[in-house]
């Protein structure tokens, strides 16, 4: 009987110390399940903050984009599609006057612009002066933003740069004269640009483009699906003339032409 119960004591024990470590590990198990989700949380935390940075980076506070993917601000976007007629309407209104004056005066641009900087420093300056003799609110004029000043040249320096380097490989490959079909193409561009600029003075090249970019967009978001309709009939008759054009010119011209061979050393 002893024994026996030395035996039962002993299984009791055992048992025991099974159902502890069962415990043990059940809480081991727990407390890792836990720091894992803990972690994946902070983890998703870190990402939807940096997914929040860059959006910022893309989107300052007033909803204006970057330059990465070269798009206007939501403000640029707001006046050519005239969502404000009052204010793209003065805009474009001021930009008319602005041409008629250089047009029709027979005045040089530099001396209009320094008459028009003329009245605007006369006017400031007596509208500073009322203003304190009657207590009134000064001119209301925006802070200058120099980290969005910075921002600004940063883009345009870097893009001036990549575009730059464009445009000084294709006046090399032209300068050399290797490329027929290069030379073809500068030639005929700068024949058609020579046409346009004799028709037209240069401030009104300017007031066409910015006619075009204050009622191209209103015009294509109120006609879209007619004008892509008629875009694409368009672009299918143009690709058919520029491939016979193509066939034409390496058929009879290029292929009578023969480049100068490169030196080789």
């Amino acid at each position: 009987r002893g024994e026996t119960r030395e035996r039962g004591d002993g299984t009791e024990r055992t048992r025991s110390c099974c159902l502890e470590n069962l415990t043990r590990a059940r809480a081991l198990r727990l407390r890792d399940s836990r720091h894992t989700s803990t972690h994946t949380r902070t983890q998703a935390k870190d990402a939807s903050t940096m997914a929040g940075e860059n959006g910022a980076s893309v989107t300052n506070g007033a909803g204006e984009k970057t330059c990465t993917g070269m798009k206007v601000s939501k403000e640029v976007e707001e006046l050519l599609l005239w969502e404000n007629p009052v204010k793209t309407g003065g805009i474009f209104g001021g930009a008319t006057v602005a041409y008629v004056l250089f047009h029709c005066s027979g005045y040089s641009a530099t001396y209009i612009v320094c008459n028009m900087l003329l009245v605007g420093v006369v006017g400031t300056f007596v509208w500073s002066i009322i203003a304190q003799l009657l207590g009134k609110p000064e001119f209301p004029l925006p802070e200058p933003k120099p980290e969005a000043i910075d921002e600004a040249f940063a883009c345009i320096s870097e893009h001036g740069k990549t575009y730059t380097n464009k445009a000084i490989g294709v006046f090399y490959r032209i300068a050399k004269g290797h490329e027929p079909a290069l030379s073809i193409k500068a030639g005929f561009a700068l024949y058609i640009m020579a046409k346009i600029s004799a028709m037209f003075a240069l401030s009104t090249l300017a007031y066409i483009a910015v006619c075009g970019a204050f009622g191209g967009p209103k015009v294509y978001v109120m006609y879209k699906e007619d004008i892509d309709m008629y875009v694409n009939i368009a672009k299918v008759k143009v690709d058919e003339v520029v491939g016979q054009a193509k066939e034409f010119v390496n058929d009879k011209v290029l292929a009578k032409l023969k480049p100068p061979a490169k030196k080789t050393e």
